[in-house]
């Protein structure tokens, strides 16, 4: 009988796994293991990310700002100076990854954002009318950020074979937890964050 990790291993390698289900039992490694930053990243990326917490950069999307045109009821892009291109061309997605699968699934090609209040205000100190405004990605988008998310899980139980850590019979041995705690392993989610601007944003709708 090999162990969990390998048997997490083989699941990771399946492009049709549900990715609910690999992060549960990555979660039940992480448990036994006492990886309590791992623990934390599984919990956020099933639950979502608070306001206050900062999400990795693979959750920072690419999209368009549209606003509506109060007149017609039609979406409209709204023109980006230079200076703000980057800052508004990225955003944090904070939702829980059930719910970005959802979005992935049921939209047809675009997935739109509701931009914050305090957004708001400040595009319409520029608009010629006070209106509401999205933020719109490409469904691909959503699904990379889904993939990166397996592939991380992979990379993981790659490594933790790599340093002797299988969890036979769903069991760890005190030194392969004592091995977790090497800081290549203790440490690997700070391979997922980097210094990235992006708008504020709030939930999903498809279209």
């Amino acid at each position: 009988m090999s162990g969990i990790v390998l048997e997490l291993q083989r699941e990771a390698l399946d492009k049709t796994a549900n990715i609910e289900s690999l992060l549960r039992k990555a979660y039940v490694i992480a448990k036994k293991l006492k990886l309590e930053k791992f623990e934390e990243w599984i919990k956020q990326e099933q639950e979502g990310y608070s306001i206050e917490v900062e999400v990795p950069t693979y959750r920072y999307i690419g999209g368009s700002v549209y606003a509506l045109n109060p007149v017609n009821g039609r979406w409209i892009p709204v023109g980006i100076s230079d200076g703000g291109r980057n800052k508004f061309s990225k955003f944090p997605i904070k939702e829980g990854i059930s719910s970005l699968n959802d979005l992935y699934i049921t939209a047809k090609d675009n997935v739109s954002f509701s931009i914050s209040s305090t957004l708001t205000d400040t595009f319409n100190k520029t608009s010629p009318f006070e209106t509401i405004y999205s933020f719109v990605v490409p469904k691909s988008q959503l699904h990379q950020v889904i993939s990166i998310v397996q592939n991380s899980i992979l990379d993981w139980t790659l490594l933790l074979e790599e340093n002797g850590i299988e969890g036979e019979n769903l069991s760890f041995t005190n030194a392969e937890i004592e091995n977790a705690q090497l800081p290549i392993i203790n440490n690997y989610i700070n391979n997922f964050y980097a210094n990235v601007e992006g708008i504020d944003l709030r939930q999903g709708n498809s279209k």
